[in-house]
């Protein structure tokens, strides 16, 4: 089994989230971690149940397995609950970055993100992984309290 490398998966889904695809982890939690079917899945979101799968064979291969990856999912979810998209869908079906005006097709979105505003990324992924640290803590704390009583 390959080994968890929690900065590489955060890395993945903060280009995602920032990148205008922020129901990714909605949609994994459903698939993988609820057992829903693909197709049901995709549909809710509006994406090929082939996008879904993808989506799904990536956070499996870098969490190192789909047992891990069922239990990473809601706490990247956790993690990344109120980090908002840079981009934004215009009425004409486009894309708009926040930060810049640039508009681009949905496909050119987290490639435009991490060219132009490498910033935000690396903000994005140290804040999220201060956020896993905190997690880390709290529930090693609460394990901790519950075998001292």
């Amino acid at each position: 089994m390959k080994q968890l490398d929690m900065k590489s998966l955060v890395s993945y889904v903060a280009l995602k989230v920032l990148g205008g695809s922020d129901f990714v982890l909605d949609a994994l939690e459903e698939y993988l971690v609820k057992g829903d079917g693909p197709a049901t899945v995709a549909h809710r979101y509006s994406i090929s149940k082939h996008q879904l799968r993808g989506y799904a064979q990536r956070i499996t291969e870098k969490s190192g397995g789909e047992l891990r990856a069922k239990k990473v999912v809601p706490i990247l979810r956790e993690i990344f609950n109120g980090t908002e998209p840079v981009v934004s869908k215009t009425q004409s079906g486009m894309f708009a970055c926040k930060l810049c005006g640039q508009t681009m097709p949905k496909e050119d979105t987290e490639e435009h993100i991490r060219k132009f505003h490498k910033e935000i990324v690396v903000l994005t992924i140290k804040n999220s992984m201060q956020k896993l640290e905190n997690i880390k803590k709290a529930r090693e704390q609460i394990i901790f309290t519950s075998v001292n009583k």
